[in-house]
């Protein structure tokens, strides 16, 4: 039987992850531009994207009650997050904006980042219906041009 001190000497012990999988609606033009500005990212740990489309996440995650409504990350462990947390995590990732990530989570901030992230996954259709297309093959996009 494991007791509290046991679970938090297992966590210092994983901890920090050394890759990260984004799980992310790839039919949500802003869901695609974010992974599109994470992917270049300089980061300090590995990280891995998967779309919502794909009939294998589709398989192995789909039954989760907030597939294709917000973001999930996984690290190579198993803990997962969803939400505000996820967006944090995506940042924790980033050499440029972990000091951020940490800033956000403190007292101060954490409601007002929370509230921010929350809104943008609720909005994400009308903000995506702002952007341009990119029609995306893998790695490789293309900006739709009006006119």
């Amino acid at each position: 039987m494991y007791g509290p001190r046991d679970r938090w000497d297992r966590l210092e012990a994983d901890w920090p992850p050394s890759r990260l999988t984004i799980i992310y609606d790839d039919t949500c033009e802003l869901c695609r531009r974010c992974r599109l500005w994470l992917a270049i990212q300089p980061c300090h740990v590995q990280l891995r994207f998967l779309r919502t489309s794909d009939p294998v996440v589709r398989e192995l995650y789909g039954d989760q009650p907030w597939y294709q409504i917000e973001l999930m990350v996984l690290d190579d462990h198993g803990r997962g997050w969803i939400g505000p947390e996820a967006f944090l995590m995506c940042l924790w990732a980033t050499r440029r904006w972990r000091s951020m990530s940490f800033r956000l989570t403190g007292t101060a901030f954490a409601p007002l980042a929370e509230r921010f992230f929350h809104a943008l996954s609720a909005n994400r259709s009308l903000v995506s219906g702002m952007l341009r297309t990119h029609h995306c093959d893998g790695d490789n996009c293309q900006v739709e041009v009006a006119g």
